[in-house]
């Protein structure tokens, strides 16, 4: 499937329609096809990706809250292709890749120090660092790194890490994040082995030498991992780990695909900078229209009934996430961008046991960057832009060029 996929996506532009829910990631305009995967059965089996295919909303919702489907195959808790290696181990031991009673103060842990950092400070924080990062408004190049790596200066920054530190840790980051890929290639994943040991090394040490009585991210983690018992320094660490990765390219979505609402909605700017709360409304419902995360998968380990039809052990479900948020039974009117839209149905973040606990600071530190960028840019920037999409099979990125 992985000569598919990237195949798939070389020649995007020569395609009129997405031929799959992988295919449509990197599509340049996905949501007629999703439109059509909604109004079909609830789940179907789709025999090229051999995964059973769910899209509707009530349809995930139910995939998500039945305790039969796991995030990992009981045969594969770690990808193959990370056993054995430094990935392979923090891979292991990361909470959202996980399930079982064992992880559930972990869970508690991370969802608590996540909910305690204030919005305020996270919000000062995250303007001082995108503004002295601020690239060129010319530069396209800059730009898609700095969607990346900007987030990551920010999360280093909560954490307590010294800010000299952040390039370092933004390069490693990026490094391990492409092992999780199935379009990794070989070189990527010695690469991202060695990126997670200097990682997980670096994470120990300021483990270690944070102070007890400190406001920072790590510190919150420790005090709260007291309170539940959870007492397992390397899993603590590689969890820490984790908070980054999963920052590096859903958070970079998060802005890069509001940044493209924007250019192909000219009314949007001129709402969202009247708005009191604008920049804030324009990442959440972003979120819903043009979500960074498109599907996510769950792997069935005991015999069990999804929308009616009967899955046995070993099958496997391909969550059709963007197209859930824009079922009409989830959220009316489905294909508008709505700034202040009425009770919001977001699937992107995941539901129920692995639903993510940093949601709230990655729209949090995306409206902040976004602020900051707009406040920076000259008027007309946004309609001039031009971009593609980076290969993958299920992150909506975008990789922003010259309009020349």
């Amino acid at each position: 499937m992985v000569d598919e996929v990237r195949s798939a996506v070389q020649d995007q532009n020569a395609r009129m329609d997405p031929k799959s829910p992988v295919d449509a990631v990197t599509h340049r305009d996905p949501y007629s096809y999703y439109e059509r995967l909604l109004a079909d059965s609830a789940l179907q089996y789709d025999e090229r990706l051999q995964l059973w295919i769910a899209s509707q909303a009530a349809t995930v919702s139910e995939v998500f809250a039945n305790p039969a489907c796991r995030v990992r195959p009981m045969s594969e808790p770690v990808p193959a292709n990370l056993a054995g290696s430094s990935s392979g181990e923090i891979f292991g031991q990361l909470v959202r890749m996980n399930d079982g009673a064992k992880h559930e103060r972990p869970k508690l842990t991370l969802g608590r120090a996540l909910a305690s950092l204030p919005d305020a400070d996270v919000k000062m924080r995250a303007q001082r660092i995108a503004a002295r990062t601020l690239p060129s408004a010319t530069d396209m190049a800059a730009l898609s790194s700095w969607l990346i790596d900007t987030p990551l200066a920010i999360l280093a920054d909560l954490l307590g890490f010294a800010g000299h530190e952040a390039a370092m840790l933004a390069a490693w980051t990026r490094e391990f994040a492409a092992c999780f890929s199935p379009l990794s290639t070989a070189d990527q994943l010695s690469a991202g082995s060695k990126a997670a040991s200097a990682l997980g090394s670096k994470m120990q040490s300021l483990l270690r030498s944070t102070p007890a009585r400190c406001d920072s991210l790590v510190a919150r983690v420790r005090t709260e991992a007291d309170v539940a018992g959870w007492c397992d320094a390397n899993a603590i660490v590689a969890n820490l780990v984790g908070t980054l990765t999963q920052t590096c390219e859903a958070t970079a979505g998060l802005i890069g695909n509001s940044i493209v609402a924007l250019a192909t909605l000219p009314r949007l700017l001129g709402e969202v900078r009247r708005d009191t709360d604008g920049w804030a409304q324009l990442v959440h419902e972003t979120s819903r229209w043009d979500p960074p995360v498109q599907n996510t998968r769950r792997f069935v380990v005991e015999s069990t009934s999804i929308a009616g039809v009967g899955l046995q052990p070993n099958s496997a479900i391909l969550l059709v996430l963007a197209a859930a948020n824009r079922d009409p039974c989830a959220n009316p009117r489905p294909q508008e961008f709505l700034l202040h839209r009425p009770n919001r149905c977001v699937f992107t973040f995941s539901r129920g046991a692995h639903s993510c606990p940093g949601e709230s600071l990655a729209r949090n530190i995306a409206a902040a960057v976004l602020a900051t960028l707009f406040a920076g840019v000259p008027d007309g920037w946004v309609s001039q832009l031009a971009w593609s999409w980076r290969p993958s099979a299920n992150i909506r990125l975008p990789v922003f060029e010259s309009s020349d």
